[in-house]
Parts: C-alpha cells; sequence; structure tokens
C-alpha cells in the first residue's frame, strides 16, 4: 500500500515539474516573438535632423517680403485693387453707398482707425480706408493690443499692397532667371501652356488677382511673352505659389548633364518621348497621381497615371509607350 502510494506521489511531481517547464517554455516563446528588433533602434528626434538651408530663391522672399502687422502703418499707406467691385469686407462711410464697378486699379488709402465699444465688453478696432474721396471702414473684431500682440493684417485680398509692389519691381525687373512652371498666362490673365526649365527675362510687376497679389511679367529666349502669378510669401511658410517655387537663378539644365540635348528640348516642351527614363518623365509632366506594379508576359512593368488622364508604361525604368 506504501509503495503504491509513494508511486502515486511520485508521479504528481513529475507532472509538476513538466507543467512549469511547458508553462516556462511558452512564456519564453511569447517574449521571442513580440521581439521584432525595434527596440534597438535609436529612436529620430527632430532635433537630430539635418536643418533645412534656405535655397537663395527662398530668402529673397524671406529677407524682403516681411509681414508687418496694420498696427506698424503709416496713415496714407497705398493698396491696389485688383478687383472691379468693392470688397464686401468694405462698409462705406457716411453717405457713399455701394460701389458696384469700377474699381479695378484704383488706390486705397489707409487712413488710420478709430475704436468702438459697442457691446460693452471691449474696444474694438475699425481700420479706415479713402479713396476717390470716399471713406470705408473694416471691422477688425480685436483690440488694439490683440492687433498689436498678433501682428495682424486684415483679410482683404482684392487690394494688393504697393510698398510690396515696388519691392518686388526693384528685386525682379529687367533680371534673367529659369522658369520652373509651364502655366502661364496670357496678357488677358487666361491660362496658356508655355515651357519650363527655360531661361526669362522679367519685363514688369503688376498687381497680381486673390491670394496670388503679385504678377511677374516676362519674355522667354523664343520671344513669348506671358506672366505667372506668385503670393509674397516664401514657400517655407506657405504652399502656395511663391517665387522659389517658380523661378530659378541657376540653370536647372546644369543638374542633369546626363540627359542629351533633344531630351532636354522635350522636357521643357512637356513631351514625352519612348525611350525616356522615369526621372526623365518626371521632368517633362511631373510626379504622377498613381503608380501601379504591373504582370505581363514580357515581365513585370510600371504604370504611372494622371489626373489629366494621362498615362504611362515603363519597362526596366524605360518609357515604352505613354498617352499624354
Amino acid at each position: 500500500m506504501s509503495v503504491c502510494i509513494l508511486r502515486i506521489y511520485h508521479y504528481f511531481c513529475v507532472m509538476k515539474i513538466r507543467c512549469f517547464t511547458y508553462s516556462l517554455l511558452s512564456l519564453l516563446l511569447m517574449l521571442c516573438s513580440c521581439y521584432t528588433a525595434t527596440e534597438s533602434v535609436p529612436t529620430i528626434k527632430e532635433k537630430d535632423l539635418p536643418a533645412h538651408v534656405p535655397t537663395a530663391e527662398e530668402l529673397v522672399m524671406d529677407n524682403n517680403f516681411v509681414q508687418r502687422g496694420c498696427h506698424t502703418w503709416n496713415e496714407g499707406k497705398a493698396f491696389i485693387s485688383i478687383e472691379d467691385r468693392l470688397s464686401p469686407m468694405l462698409r462705406p462711410i457716411g453717405n457713399v453707398g455701394l460701389v458696384e464697378s469700377g474699381l479695378l486699379g484704383k488706390t486705397f488709402f489707409y487712413r488710420g482707425y478709430r475704436v468702438e465699444n459697442t457691446y460693452g465688453d471691449k474696444d474694438l478696432v475699425y481700420l479706415l480706408y479713402e479713396c476717390d474721396g470716399n471713406m470705408y471702414s473694416y471691422y477688425t473684431g480685436k483690440s488694439s493690443q490683440e492687433i498689436a500682440d498678433m501682428n495682424y493684417l486684415p483679410l482683404l485680398p482684392s487690394l494688393v499692397d504697393a510698398d510690396d509692389l515696388a519691392l518686388a519691381r526693384s528685386l525682379f525687373v529687367g533680371k534673367q532667371l529659369y522658369i520652373l512652371s509651364d502655366q502661364w498666362y496670357d496678357a488677358r490673365g487666361e491660362l496658356m501652356t508655355g515651357r519650363h526649365y527655360v531661361p526669362v527675362k522679367i519685363t514688369a510687376v503688376e498687381p497680381g488677382k486673390s491670394v496670388l497679389p503679385l504678377a511677374l511679367l516676362f519674355v522667354d529666349d523664343r520671344g513669348t511673352q506671358a506672366r505667372v502669378y506668385i503670393s509674397t510669401k516664401s514657400s517655407s511658410s506657405t504652399q502656395m505659389l511663391s517665387f522659389d517655387r517658380l523661378f530659378s537663378y541657376e540653370n536647372p539644365r546644369n543638374a542633369h548633364p546626363d540627359i542629351t540635348d533633344e531630351v532636354w528640348q522635350a522636357i521643357t516642351e512637356g513631351r514625352l518621348r519612348k525611350g525616356m527614363t522615369k526621372p526623365e518623365c518626371r521632368l517633362a509632366i511631373g510626379i504622377p497621381a498613381e503608380t501601379r506594379k504591373i504582370a505581363t508576359y514580357s515581365g513585370l512593368k510600371e504604370q504611372w497615371l494622371y489626373n489629366s488622364g494621362a498615362y504611362l508604361f515603363f519597362s526596366d525604368g524605360i518609357l515604352e509607350e505613354f498617352r499624354q
């Protein structure tokens, strides 16, 4: 009887050890499966990233077109209207009626401000403008202190700062640059297809249009006259079309010495040719909206799709067929 009891006790001890061993092994396997090696990769912090070095084109904007709030304006500061009708943000003062038309190209002068406390809360600022002897006000909804703290500028895209216009003329007129965009405009402001990466000479700077307040007029190396519209802010602070996105001081051709003259001419005209490489196609018509890998009998091909409806097929990185 005692022998049986000893055997039973021995059996349970062995089973207990085995269960413990199995549990330990399972735990080790779980820990190993959770390890992905990323634990040993150091975290890249923003301060460890290389600092952005501004280009010469960015610097010309950052160093010259500095935003100065309306609290720094002197009376008499001039603005050019790029709209024919009065902005809805400007309200006539006195007996002045709403202007239906005829304001395009007219000059508005800043005439100071007045403070009102309409609701007994705080004094709020109204900016005052004058055009052709008529007075207009712009409601800021802010106090004088708030305007100074925010470096506040009124939202009046229909008015172009005459100081910015004069500054742009001094910086750009007469300069030879290289244009990076083939989206040009004619004298009526209608979009036209131009060339990119070609030399142009800036002939004039005029008031632009809403959001893009400056128009740079130019003539290219073939005698074509056109214009582009730019923002007064650098692309380092905005995604809008700015000088540094549209022009280069250096010839872009110099960065691509391996491209033949024939292919480069096609690139400047936005034309595709069979046999082009993928980098050459990107230079010619830009980055695709979508790319796909397609398996064919002759091997794996790559397809580029554009929002315009154009598509390109590459085999081993070489353009085989396309629709532009």
